[in-house]
């Protein structure tokens, strides 16, 4: 079944990563990192811990940082949207091409924003 709760998560990040002050993006890292550790049987040193998530593909970074944004209570970037909550970030229902485009027509729609996951994976270094 298609996650349209990941796949409007996904979608608003992506949205929402340009906007992000230098302090944002060091706070959603520290919290990123924690989240990692939590739903992955990941032990490693932050280093390790790093590397790892810099080579998750983007749609289960950008759900992850959805997470974190949640958890510090930062606001989607537009006021009517929400972050919707999800069990587990790296569940490949969160990749659904059909819920991907689905919610990218709505957000179109409603706002009048195309937008869509980029190709690369995010680089939690520059952080």
């Amino acid at each position: 079944m298609p996650s349209f709760n990941g796949a409007t998560n996904a979608l608003l990040i992506e949205l929402a990563l340009p906007e992000l002050t230098e302090s944002q993006r060091s706070q959603l890292k520290r919290r990123v990192l924690e989240l990692y550790k939590t739903h992955t049987t990941s032990d490693g040193s932050t280093d390790d811990i790093l590397a790892q998530l810099n080579q998750t593909p983007r749609i289960f970074q950008l759900n992850i940082v959805a997470l974190a944004m949640k958890d510090l209570g930062y606001p989607p970037p537009f006021r009517k949207e929400k972050i919707q909550k999800i069990k587990n970030p790296f569940d490949p229902v969160h990749a659904d091409e059909y819920a991907l485009r689905a919610v990218a027509r709505r957000l179109k729609w409603r706002y009048g924003v195309e937008i869509w996951i980029a190709g690369e994976s995010i680089s939690f270094d520059s952080w």
